[in-house]
């Protein structure tokens, strides 16, 4: 089953569970069908020789140990320990939540967040938690009411603008994706991933200089790969080719690098720019670069069909 299913499948569990909440009265024992949602046998066995633990709290620090040593198992069974004294704890459960993120569990993380947002439908981190797993999933509706809501609740929780940001850019709503872009810069100035989809946001819009601005200021201050190879293309698609291929091989090899300034070369229309880097990648690699022999037989054709117009 695919992320995105099974995301709706886990919306109708959390719904039917809402409904059900709604005519029963609230758990009041240490143990309950929430806290066996996440329980998980193979943890069972895994830590039995660790010492028992006697209340929530206790339970909530052996969690907060494990996670900082980075046993991320141990601090997931120490969490559920924590859920059982209390079932109805928002907190535990976006920790929950947020764990088995990390871990690649997004089943089980939405119903983390969905059973928070049953006890405190406002929850801002809950509610960004199940947004961003809807976004991870390409459902942009649903991400976008979730997250909307969440910087409703809380508007300093600068992973819900960027988020939101990128939706806006797929829906070609660029002044709303500069919006979020900006007001999550405000939030944490030094998050790359923010920088370089604003980035990517100026670039769709064909500002190539802004756009360059924000990859550089990435790549520069963090060395981060992502920023290098959206310079090189900003670069490439500005027919600065010597600049571009800078940029490129700060993170690929030299025959990589041709390849894609000749494929952006062929894309603009530049057959001469095209048909040299893409010659150069085949020259550097001849054996590695069949990609760029396959370019520079589309790019002959293409030379080929325009000469009979």
């Amino acid at each position: 089953m695919s992320i995105a299913n099974s995301l709706k499948v886990t919306a109708v569990l959390v719904a039917a569970s809402l409904l059900q909440s709604c005519a029963s009265a609230p758990a009041q024992q240490n143990s309950g069908p929430m806290a066996g949602d996440f329980s998980d046998d193979s943890l069972e066995v895994l830590f039995a020789t660790e010492f028992p633990v006697a209340t929530k709290e206790e339970a909530v620090a052996k969690a907060a140990m494990a996670y900082r040593d980075g046993e991320y198992d141990k601090a997931q069974f120490y969490l559920v320990r924590a859920l059982k004294f209390d079932v109805t704890d928002v907190k535990i459960l976006v920790q929950i939540g947020n764990l088995h993120v990390m871990q690649g569990n997004a089943v089980l993380a939405a119903r983390a967040f969905g059973f928070a947002l049953q006890q405190e439908p406002a929850h801002a981190l809950a509610l960004e938690g199940l947004g961003l797993l809807h976004f991870r999933a390409g459902n942009d509706a649903r991400a976008r009411e979730l997250l909307e809501s969440a910087v409703a609740a809380n508007p300093d929780l600068w992973r819900s603008h960027n988020a939101l940001g990128v939706i806006a850019d797929r829906e070609r709503n660029f002044g709303a994706a500069m919006a979020y872009y900006d007001r999550a810069l405000e939030i944490q100035p030094m998050s790359d991933s923010i920088l370089i989809n604003r980035g990517y946001s100026k670039f769709l819009q064909e500002d190539y200089h802004a756009a360059s601005l924000d990859f550089f200021e990435a790549a520069k201050r963090s060395n981060n790969p992502r920023a290098w190879r959206n310079l090189g293309m900003v670069y490439a698609h500005q027919s600065w080719y010597d600049a571009a291929l800078e940029a490129y091989v700060e993170v690929m090899d030299k025959p990589d690098a041709h390849n894609e300034i000749g494929a952006i070369a062929m894309k603009i229309g530049d057959s001469e720019a095209a048909d040299y880097h893409l010659n150069e990648a085949i020259r550097l690699s001849p054996t590695y670069f069949a990609h760029a022999e396959e370019n520079l037989a589309e790019l002959r054709r293409s030379r080929g069909s325009q000469s009979l117009n």
